[in-house]
């Protein structure tokens, strides 16, 4: 039973924890629980398996960024949206300063690119509450503790954005961004968000979304990550991490301790044993 199983691999997650470390650049995420872990797999004909430390809330963070591109694709069509942001691989840090048009959706310069498309961060809020029966809320702490960081890079990414041509408004486009990325729920709230990925026939957005993810969601180790596991996924500083199996099933994760590029040790360590179990 895959329940009795993730029982036991949430044991040998624990052990995994220590060789990751908590972001140190967010004062209230360096603060979160190292040994805090939790996982929910909301599968396609309904049934939910959760285990761990299940009421523990988080921000999304960039996990966010699949959803907003999924949102502007499915209220604004494919045109405005790679107008302004392109879809390929990208082999630099996530919060690079661009040259260009962003490479894709899954890195800041793409994100706060595209965030200037929505009016408000409560639209994709209210949108994703209501499409998947989540409870998302805004962490206005989380917030405060975002924007208290003295050299906030995507400060620079989105003046130069601007400069670029790409956006008008750098203060909208942020505030926007860096509030969607601060919408906090628990693993049960982002596996059933993820669901809204799940299903592919349900839209033709979705497969270019989870195309995305599968390139670029785990930030430079996204290449091997594709190679090794192949389920389109999305990870987090926050310590989220989503996976989809599609047309099965959304596996979330959160466990704060990350490595070195940024996704969570015990997340990526439970996600391969559920895709192993599932798909071997």
């Amino acid at each position: 039973m895959l329940e009795n199983n993730l029982q036991q691999w949430l044991q040998l997650a624990r052990q995994e924890v220590t060789k990751g470390k908590l972001p140190s650049y967010i004062p209230l995420l360096a603060q979160a629980d190292p040994e805090a872990i939790a996982i929910a797999i909301q599968q396609v004909k309904g049934e939910r398996i959760m285990a761990g430390d299940i009421a523990i809330t988080f921000p999304l963070m960039s996990v966010v960024k699949p959803f907003l591109l999924l949102y502007l694709l499915e209220n604004l069509g494919r045109d405005a949206v790679f107008q302004i942001v392109d879809s390929k691989l990208s082999n630099d840090p996530f919060n690079a300063i661009p040259d260009d048009k962003p490479k894709n959706p899954m890195i800041n310069s793409g994100a706060i690119a595209i965030s200037s498309l929505l009016s408000s961060y409560d639209t994709l809020q209210n949108w994703l509450n209501q499409r998947s029966g989540a409870n998302l809320t805004l962490d206005l702490a989380m917030l405060d503790s975002v924007r208290s960081v003295t050299n906030r890079r995507n400060l620079a990414i989105a003046d130069q954005l601007q400069y670029l041509g790409i956006i008008a408004n750098p203060s909208q486009a942020l505030a926007v961004y860096e509030e969607i990325c601060c919408l906090r729920g628990n693993v049960q709230d982002l596996a059933q968000i993820g669901t809204l990925l799940v299903s592919t026939e349900r839209s033709p957005h979705i497969p270019i979304v989870l195309e995305i993810m599968s390139q670029c969601g785990m930030y430079e180790s996204s290449a091997d990550f594709a190679k090794n596991l192949g389920l389109p996924s999305k990870s987090s500083i926050s310590g989220a991490l989503l996976s989809i199996i599609v047309d099965k099933a959304a596996i979330a994760c959160y466990s704060p301790t990350l490595d070195e590029f940024g996704n969570s040790v015990a997340g990526v360590f439970l996600i391969r044993q559920v895709k192993n179990y599932v798909q071997p």
